[in-house]
């Protein structure tokens, strides 16, 4: 991690400072001749094919108000952005601005090797964490600084959330004489209801893993308030999966499993298939991250299906939404434009982009208490997020395979492969050896 002297940081500030107001193309020089223009490589990952095509036109956005700077903008598939990213770095040629996962093979693993540039001087000048939602910036940052990052410093900027939400179709809620759920039994006896009827009670596709891990881990945010979870976060040695709380979640999840409430063959449908699947008419509920919603977007508008969001049901009468910022743009140390990187990010930051984002279907990271959207089931999303308890992401804790072993053990769960106390025993393990003991495997960087 770069540490920079007072007057390197000052310097720095200043050259953010004239980036970000447009400066950086000067006007011709004493020959008449202008300065040459400033490519800026930016990289974006995203598996959802609807955001592939849009997110482009953040590049576009910058170039119409930055005319100095060209933005060379490649798409990759969160696979193939970690691979081709570790070969950049290695190389020394890596892009000028990432949007990377901040979850294992992504962002801890180039805060580790420090690969990363320090943005606090930047994030300080552009005033990055007053645009954002209260406490997001620290708060996506402060488990890098389990990994090598100074603490209390940035390295990540997170422009949208992922929080959870329970997508459900209206016309099967009215045709099943059913109202939104307002507690984990209400849910649970809605589940029978749409099983008896023929329908799909709850819609998943879960080939990557990470849909199952959210269905998980937000069943144990519906059973325990958020200040029992917090600690995870922090690694305390008083928290433990082992509680009864987490055995009882697992149980109930593998309930659903075996009571054939899961779309089926979940296991060999990815996310964007499972919802692809829901548009078709026939499921009631859909567990979903605001990660979906360019996807979901795109598929209300082919079908016109009547559909709204709504947080999910705890048990103390409240309802949850597990949160945070989704992925995070980050500048490697070898960039060639670092100061023009950071002015990109800050572009992302302002009220126009959040007005764009929400257009697609993503919920800006930015405060979003003036921002209304245009569709109905979108700013019923808005709403959901804004009421709700901030659930935890317990997959989120800076700990080595943690996410992996969740999502792989929550998949054999499913299938029936694992009784609940393995999960729960797995995850212990995990936990406990920071990652040194317990299950591996690949993930796509989702939520």
């Amino acid at each position: 991690m770069r540490i920079c002297s007072a007057r390197h940081l000052a310097l720095a500030a200043l050259v953010f400072v004239l980036a970000a107001c447009g400066s950086t193309a000067a006007g011709p020089g004493p020959t008449g001749s202008a300065k040459p223009t400033t490519t800026l490589r930016v990289w974006y990952s995203t598996d959802d094919p609807a955001e592939r095509d849009w997110s482009q036109q953040l590049g576009r956005r910058y170039e119409a108000s930055h005319p100095g700077v060209r933005v060379q903008f490649s798409v990759y598939s969160f696979e193939d952005l970690n691979t081709k990213l570790q070969l950049a770095l290695s190389a020394g040629t890596p892009p000028d601005a990432v949007y990377v996962t901040p979850r294992g093979p992504g962002i801890p693993v180039y805060v580790a090797n420090h690969q990363l540039r320090d943005l606090t001087s930047y994030a300080r000048v552009g005033h990055w964490a007053a645009h954002l939602q209260p406490g997001l910036l620290a708060q996506y940052n402060q488990p890098f600084s389990y990994l090598g990052a100074p603490r209390g410093h940035i390295v990540a900027v997170p422009t949208t959330l992922a929080a959870v939400g329970v997508l459900y179709n209206k016309r099967l809620l009215a045709r099943l004489h059913l109202a939104v759920p307002h507690s984990l039994a209400a849910f649970d006896a809605a589940l029978v209801k749409a099983k008896a009827a023929g329908y799909t009670p709850i819609g998943i596709g879960n080939e990557d893993g990470w849909v199952g891990d959210d269905l998980y881990l937000t069943l144990v945010n519906a059973m325990l308030p958020p200040a029992a979870l917090r600690p995870e976060l922090r690694l305390s040695p008083k928290f433990s999966f082992t509680g009864p709380t987490f055995l009882r979640a697992a149980s109930h999840l593998k309930g659903w499993a075996s009571s054939g409430y899961l779309t089926p063959n979940f296991g060999g449908l990815d996310a964007q298939e499972g919802i692809n699947l829901f548009f078709r008419g026939k499921t009631l509920f859909q567990l979903i991250s605001s990660s979906e919603n360019p996807q979901i977007t795109q598929n209300e508008r082919a079908t016109s299906l009547p559909i709204g969001v709504f947080a999910f049901p705890t048990e103390r009468g409240t309802r949850t939404s597990p949160s945070s910022g989704y992925l995070g743009w980050v500048i490697p140390e070898a960039a060639a434009h670092p100061q023009a990187a950071a002015g990109f990010i800050g572009s992302l930051l302002t009220p126009s982009t959040a007005r764009f984002l929400l257009a697609h279907g993503s919920i800006p990271g930015v405060q979003t208490g003036s921002l209304h959207s245009d569709m109905a089931w979108e700013e019923e999303y808005l709403g959901a997020v804004r009421s709700a308890e901030p659930g935890i992401y317990l997959d989120a804790a800076p700990v080595t395979n943690l996410n992996a072993t969740m999502e792989a053990n929550v998949q054999l769960l499913l299938q029936g492969y694992e009784h609940p106390s393995f999960l729960v025993k797995s995850l212990e393990k995990v936990y406990a050896s920071h990652g040194n003991g317990g299950s591996t495997a690949r993930i796509d960087g989702e939520f």
